[in-house]
């Protein structure tokens, strides 16, 4: 009798291993965490419809190439392990917190389509979140929070006259044979008093796609992309209009007579460009290529520079005894090479830059 139980419990023993083997197997073939159910009763993917909206504009850091926004994400499914009898529950709709939310759909044994915020840079500060069931398994989980997110699409090639690209990422946490992505239109864009002041935000779209999610398989992406334009007027006043006195100044101070006097003049200019070169980087990233902005200025400061040299030439020839030949290049200095040399650096800049840049 005892040999037939042995037999029993050695039986029951290698049943019990085979079965957390085959466990196991199931949770590394999906790329789940251990625990996590395998069967949720879906003969299809969960198709899960996303709406993203940007309520407020925080800020926009374009030197750490990110910005804050306080945002809304809404996600809609339908799945019907979570249906219930209304008359049962005396309810129309059960309505919970998203702790609660979750053991309740995990109590199933149905899927919560848990999701992250790719391009997230910080703590994510939520406002209000909740999930509403009704009795058909339909699902609606609403969720409102302040959060950085990256932005590594920006491009300062055409700065101040720039475009740039702001995303808001969502990817599901499940590879796209569990979870799929729909998108929900009317939920979706950019509110209507963003706070943002120095940005003209616009052209808000929903884009689709799969990535590598953190299981290392596709999983699918929803992504609220917008795009941002400057108030030009901003920097006219600032710094186009500071930039085009200076070299009206520059070419000015070849009517007087004296050369050493222009020399100095135009060394006093050539302090004031390297301020402005200074002014214009500290709202930057240290950029391993020029922008329009850096062109122009860059090449105002070597004219500059090329001025004083110039002026300290013709005072030479002029101490020489050659001054009608200091005259007849000062002329043609004035008259030709300082406009035309500036109209082509500024043509030059606007084609390189703005035109194909």
């Amino acid at each position: 009798m005892s040999l037939v139980m042995r037999i029993i419990r050695l039986v029951a023993f290698l049943l019990s291993t085979l079965s957390a083997c085959l466990t196991v197997t199931a949770t590394q073939a999906l790329d789940l965490p251990p625990g996590t159910p395998q069967t949720f009763g879906l003969d299809a993917p969960l198709d899960v419809a996303v709406g993203i909206k940007i309520d407020q504009i925080t800020f926009v850091d374009q030197k750490s190439e990110n910005y804050g926004a306080v945002a809304t994400i809404r996600l809609e499914w339908q799945d019907p392990q979570l249906a219930f009898d209304a008359d049962d529950s005396n309810s129309e709709a059960l309505i919970m917190p998203p702790a609660e939310f979750a053991a309740f759909v995990r109590s199933k044994g149905a899927l919560v389509p848990a999701f992250e915020i790719a391009n997230q840079q910080s703590r994510k500060w939520e406002h209000q979140a909740l999930a509403v069931i009704w009795p058909t398994g339909r699902v609606r989980y609403y969720e409102k929070s302040s959060l950085t997110l990256q932005a590594p699409y920006f491009n300062f090639t055409r700065y101040p006259f720039d475009h740039q690209k702001f995303y808001l990422e969502v990817v599901s946490l499940y590879p796209d044979r569990l979870v799929t992505y729909s998108v929900r239109d009317d939920l979706s864009g950019l509110g209507g008093l963003l706070g943002e002041e120095e940005w003209i935000l616009e052209n808000a779209r929903m884009e689709l796609s799969l990535v590598e999610g953190l299981s290392g398989q596709p999983s699918a992406k929803v992504a609220l992309a917008f795009e941002g334009r400057r108030h030009v007027m901003y920097y006219a006043l600032r710094i186009f209009l500071p930039m085009l006195v200076l070299v009206t100044v520059s070419w000015a101070i070849f009517f007087l007579n004296e050369y050493r006097k222009r020399a100095e003049i135009a060394g006093g200019n050539l302090l004031v460009f390297v301020a402005f070169n200074w002014a214009v980087s500290e709202d930057l990233p240290r950029l391993g290529y020029l922008t329009f902005l850096d062109f122009l200025l860059q090449w105002m400061f070597v004219v500059t520079g090329a001025v004083i040299v110039f002026n300290i030439m013709l005072s030479r020839i002029k101490a020489s005894g050659r001054g009608d030949f200091a005259h007849r290049l000062d002329t043609y200095a004035i008259m030709w090479i300082y406009p035309l040399g500036y109209l082509a650096i500024v043509a030059l800049a606007v084609d390189r830059y703005l035109l194909h840049g």
